[in-house]
Formats: C-alpha cells, sequence, structure tokens
C-alpha cells in the first residue's frame, strides 16, 4: 500500500507570518517570484501576472485546508 507523505501542518500564526513577510517582501507579480526563490517557506505553486498574484503553499492549515495566499488591491490575505 501506497502512502502519501504528510504535507507539513501551519497554524494559524505561521500563516500570519508568511503573509507579513510577503506583505513586506512582494508587492507584485516580479519581487513574488524572488521572494518564492528566496523563502525559506515551501510552496506548491507561484501565480506572479499582472491581473492574477498568488501563492499556493506545500503545507496545510490545522484543518487540513490548503493555503492559498492572493495579492488584492495591494494586501496580501488568504483565499477562502
Amino acid at each position: 500500500m501506497l502512502t502519501s507523505p504528510r504535507l507539513p501542518v501551519f497554524s494559524t500564526a505561521d500563516i500570519a507570518a508568511v503573509l507579513s513577510d510577503l506583505q513586506a517582501r512582494a508587492s507584485g507579480p516580479s519581487s513574488l517570484r524572488a521572494w518564492a526563490r528566496e523563502a525559506s517557506v515551501a510552496t506548491d505553486r507561484v501565480v506572479a501576472t499582472d491581473g492574477l498574484t498568488y501563492v499556493r503553499l506545500a503545507a496545510r492549515d490545522d484543518e487540513g485546508a490548503p493555503i492559498v495566499l492572493m495579492l488584492l488591491e495591494d494586501v496580501w490575505e488568504r483565499a477562502v
């Protein structure tokens, strides 16, 4: 039987820390790409275009849900 590797679990505080880091260092598509290259947080997907800017972390929250963070109107927030 094959088992999937367990993804890291991020608490609300962990997610808030990533959002704070993104807010400080990634204000648009090019800076998000730089953040993703340098971040200590593993990512599953980074989308950095003029029309859509978001990152999906390679972790889950306390409830097992994916963590997707989006830049909306110059503010990073968690997508629901």
